[in-house]
């Protein structure tokens, strides 16, 4: 092989290791877009993390036709749409209650917070278990269980919600990537939780 052959085999790959940062952007806008109605939120995650697993196990650049056909799939669901409303319901009612000041308030105020964080952490993780034909309520429901049984990734999750958050309030610009992050973060973690990780790309499409 040449110099001239070394220096292009060298430019490809250069440009391979930068495919995936700007899958991510991508998927990360895309998701942040579809969010914005904050109902579909748990949907366009899920969206989102099928689009991540299909680009890292089977090397599959996502597109945005790609994700409005798996967006359309989740939102199939009526739990993907409900479960975000009840959980802005019940913080909405948590905060005017904290509002108005009842005995206790100091303590419950960072209760509350802590479990708004644990149900954001499961929605996560339901999010990057979630696929299509795969009831959202199960997704949910394992990832709710394996909040405390894999607690080093949830750790994990909850250090990524941090930095993120506060990458959105130091640096605003940011937003429309910040969600696309943070679900690379959560099928990270679940990859992690399976060992999905371990396993070569034939073996899992086999």
């Amino acid at each position: 092989m040449t110099a001239h052959d070394d220096s292009r085999a060298s430019g490809a790959g250069a440009l391979h290791r930068l495919d995936l940062p700007a899958d991510v952007l991508l998927i990360g806008v895309l998701v942040c877009v579809a969010s914005l109605p904050v109902v579909t939120a748990l949907a366009a995650a899920g969206a989102g993390a099928v689009l991540l697993r299909e680009r890292v196990e089977d090397e599959r650049t996502p597109s945005v036709r790609r994700f409005l056909a798996v967006l359309a799939a989740a939102v199939r669901q009526p739990s993907a749409l409900l479960a975000p409303v009840v959980v802005l319901a019940v913080v909405g009612l948590d905060v005017l209650a904290l509002a108005a000041g009842p005995p206790g308030a100091g303590v419950m105020g960072p209760l509350v917070a802590a479990a708004l964080a644990l149900v954001v952490l499961a929605a996560l993780r339901g999010a990057a278990r979630w696929r299509p034909g795969l009831p959202w309520r199960q997704a949910l429901g394992e990832a709710a269980a394996g909040l405390p049984r894999d607690w080093r990734g949830t750790l994990l999750l909850a250090g990524a919600l941090v930095v993120v958050a506060v990458i959105a309030l130091q640096v605003p610009g940011f937003i429309p990537v910040l969600p696309g992050l943070l679900t690379m973060a959560a099928v990270a973690v679940e990859r992690r939780a399976t060992g999905a990780g371990d396993r070569p790309a034939a073996a899992r499409r086999g």
